[in-house]
């Protein structure tokens, strides 16, 4: 099952692909990716956009045990509304690193995840949250 089209993901938020449980484990997966694969030993992720989409995402790659920022890291999170749908970006990476993200998600092993203070932090401040 292909999940992304080269760097993104398209659809309506709310129906698969753009689910809350879709994007905590794209989030998971891409901060398991960073970590063995990069050996970033605290991954960053920049979500610019605070939005459904972003902040799910940011949860999943923060159970991971990544940081979420609002600017500055490597690896960014760009959301495009068209009209009932839209298109996440993901910045700062190749599409076979994306590739391997997805594969990662549809593995049959368990992504690692951070526990207790390991969990990653969100290091964004905004009237709107």
């Amino acid at each position: 099952m292909k999940l992304f089209e080269g760097n993104s993901l398209k659809g309506k938020v709310g129906v698969y692909p753009l689910t809350a449980e879709n994007l905590l484990r794209i989030g998971l997966a891409l901060c398991t990716y960073l970590k063995l694969q990069k050996g970033m030993g605290e991954p960053l992720l920049a979500a610019k956009d605070l939005n459904f989409v972003t902040l799910s995402i940011s949860l999943g790659f923060m159970a991971g045990g990544g940081n979420v920022l609002r600017e500055g890291a490597d690896v960014k999170l760009k959301w495009e509304p068209h009209g009932e749908e839209g298109r996440l970006l993901i910045e700062g990476m190749e599409e076979y690193e994306i590739k391997m993200v997805e594969s990662i998600m549809f593995s049959r092993y368990n992504m690692p995840r951070a526990e207790g203070e390991e969990v990653g932090k969100i290091w964004i401040q905004d009237s709107s949250l």
